[in-house]
């Protein structure tokens, strides 16, 4: 194959775009999950925002000008966590395409110095498993991503409010750090500013925050009661849902009596080291 990798450049949205909603509807088909990428429009905006993102640095590998698939590796600072996805690859595609850009996101990852790296990975996708696994990806959280309407009790009755000033954000950030080991200040910080982020009080301590409730959103509590109110105080749910580790029976059960239900199954993959959290969480897409 006479190939070579190089910056998408806005030009190649739309053929990226177009890729991605083929390869995912190509696994959900096989195995009967909805697609990630439901549509060819939402498949092409999204390559639209990450290029358009500074902190996401996309590449594509193209073989006598045709693209065979993208890759993107994704900055959240200050968090020292670089994140992959999507990796995307054409369906009729020969092999290798996946392991070439995916060694060259490590390759950047490395050049900055970040040796943290995560993806969510989708385990019906079991080449991609394969290809993650061998390339040094270690299975961390099995996940489940849960659909459902929002609960809607007043947030008042659960010690809910928003997260408002630098006081806040600092109390947040350190139940991040004794949770993950380092804050995810930066995404705390912009669910803050659109509205999005909520903390649990319980006598003066901060026992708990969410940065929205969604694909992108993440949250942290000390108990699966202060997740739970903090869910339940939840006056939107950005997307198809939000993610929930499978070890958590106890919440995955309150959900599922809430009228949640399961989507589709996912796993948090990860490369470097890692601290694995020893209180209730909701990651995100990315990690």
């Amino acid at each position: 194959m006479s190939s070579r990798i190089r910056k998408i450049e806005p030009e190649d949205v739309e053929s990226c775009g177009e890729i991605g909603y083929e390869a995912h509807k190509a696994v959900s088909t096989a195995h009967g999950y909805p697609s990630e990428q439901p549509s060819r429009e939402f498949a092409i905006e999204l390559i639209k925002r990450l290029v358009s993102n500074p902190n996401s640095w996309g590449i594509l590998l193209e073989d006598n000008g045709k693209i065979l698939g993208s890759i993107f590796l994704h900055r959240f600072p200050p968090s020292p966590v670089a994140v992959i996805g999507p990796l995307t690859v054409n369906p009729s595609s020969e092999g290798g395409v996946g392991a070439a850009l995916l060694g060259a996101a490590l390759d950047r990852a490395r050049e900055q110095n970040q040796d943290q790296v995560r993806l969510v990975q989708s385990p019906s996708h079991m080449r991609s498993f394969a290809l993650y696994t061998k390339i040094g990806f270690s299975l961390r959280e099995p996940l489940f991503l849960m659909q459902g309407k929002p609960i809607g009790i007043n947030p008042r009755s659960n010690g809910i409010r928003l997260v408002q000033d630098e006081r806040d954000i600092s109390a947040c950030n350190d139940l991040c750090k004794s949770a993950h080991g380092f804050s995810r200040e930066g995404e705390l910080r912009q669910a803050a500013e659109q509205g999005l982020a909520t903390m649990v009080e319980r006598d003066g301590v901060i026992a708990g925050y969410a940065a929205g409730f969604g694909l992108f959103g993440h949250a942290i509590a000390r108990t699966n009661d202060d997740l739970k109110s903090l869910i339940s105080s939840a006056t939107n749910i950005g997307g198809p849902g939000f993610f929930v580790p499978a070890r958590n029976q106890i919440l995955l059960a309150w959900l599922l009596q809430n009228k949640f239900r399961l989507a589709w199954p996912a796993n948090l993959m990860t490369i470097g080291p890692y601290q694995e959290p020893r209180v209730p969480y909701l990651p995100s897409l990315a990690y």
